[in-house]
């Protein structure tokens, strides 16, 4: 910025130059030429500040578009899935099979434990008569109203 000494060496030459006549009007359209400059100045501001807001707002979309997409596509490939899923027909269950679908190699096999004491062996009822180890289950056929006083002792 210039000091005041140098504004009045340049108002004196200019008078000189110019003369009173036109100084004052050479004033105006020096004002108004430093009016229009500083418009030009900001208009150009406002226009690179636009400019880049768009860019932003450019940059912005994208990733809002690429998200979107990425979204999509996995949606697109989940329902494809369950599609897949629903659509093939379920696996049935095999004899050794516990729960429909499973695989009978991945269970393992249970197997009922030979050593188990008289308390963990279930209980027997009473109304149903164990048959014979000969095979002849003749007392089993006529129930339990006609038992006889032998079978009771024995």
């Amino acid at each position: 910025m210039p000091e005041w000494s140098e504004i009045l060496v340049i108002l004196v030459v200019a008078m000189v130059v110019f003369g009173p006549h036109r100084l004052p009007t050479m004033a105006r359209k020096a004002g108004k030429m430093m009016a229009e400059f500083r418009a030009a100045a900001r208009e150009l501001r406002q226009g690179i500040e636009r400019e880049l807001a768009v860019e932003e707002m450019r940059e912005v979309a994208q990733d809002v578009i690429s998200t979107t997409k990425e979204a999509t596509t996995g949606a697109r490939q989940s329902l494809a899935e369950s599609d897949r899923t629903l659509r093939s027909p379920p696996q049935l269950a095999r004899p050794g099979d516990t729960a429909p679908g499973t695989k009978a190699q991945n269970q393992q096999s249970v197997q009922p434990d030979l050593d188990t004491e008289e308390s963990e062996k279930p209980p027997v009822d009473p109304a149903v008569k164990p048959s014979s180890p000969t095979g002849t289950d003749h007392q089993a056929a006529e129930g339990p109203e006609q038992t006889s006083q032998s079978d009771l002792s024995s």
